[in-house]
């Protein structure tokens, strides 16, 4: 055999050994393939759904709804309500304000007319003079609360008329800020909530500056 001849049978030989590898390779590369695009879809499913949970738990939480108010959140409602004005929120503050002033309103009835029943019982000569004593201390207590829930009261009428005013409803606004300047204590000072809702006041009636 010439060397010609051998170097044509090891070409041969050679390029069969390619051909037969050769799918071998493609197959190789078909399920490398196959794997990457598995990882890149898995990777995007994930992403897919940590962007969907982030945007849950950024949702803007409506703030103050509660269904109810009682003496255990009135005051934290207040605050909160208080918080959203300073931030301009004239939206979510309406509802819970209501709330706060409607309540704090049956609280001042109510203890009007426990005080009435209390005064009326210890003026009774008829009444033992124990039961005076104890409804003295009543009378006591009752006053605690009367001053708490007439602080709270001022605050969310106040708070009332400027919201209606700013929401662009000027006849509630009024009503509401004519209300607090009877009930919040007098003040001169320029700075102080009774003269900034006198000045509102008179905006509201086109009255700016007369008195």
């Amino acid at each position: 055999m010439t060397q010609s001849e051998r170097t044509k049978i090891v070409s041969k030989k050679t390029h069969d050994s390619h051909k037969a590898a050769w799918p071998v390779v493609m197959n190789g590369a078909l399920v490398t393939v196959l794997i990457l695009s598995l990882l890149f879809t898995a990777a995007l499913l994930l992403a897919g759904s940590a962007s969907a949970a982030e945007r849950r738990t950024q949702r803007p939480a409506a703030v103050v709804k509660e269904s109810s108010i009682n003496d255990s959140n009135v005051r934290a409602i207040l605050k909160r309500t208080d918080d959203q004005l300073k931030k301009n929120d004239f939206i979510n503050t309406l509802d819970p304000s209501l709330k706060i002033n409607n309540f704090a309103k049956d609280v001042l009835s109510s203890v009007e007319a426990v005080r009435a029943c209390y005064e009326k019982a210890i003026n009774d000569p008829a009444t033992p003079q124990n039961e005076k004593e104890y409804l003295v201390l009543k009378l006591q207590r009752l006053e605690d609360v009367e001053k708490r829930y007439k602080d709270i009261y001022e605050a969310s009428t106040f708070n009332l008329g400027y919201i209606y005013a700013k929401r662009g409803s000027p006849e509630r606004g009024r009503k509401y800020l004519s209300e607090y300047i009877k009930i919040a204590p007098f003040s001169a000072k320029k700075d102080s909530q009774w003269m900034r809702a006198k000045t509102l006041l008179l905006e509201l009636y086109g009255l700016e500056g007369e008195f």
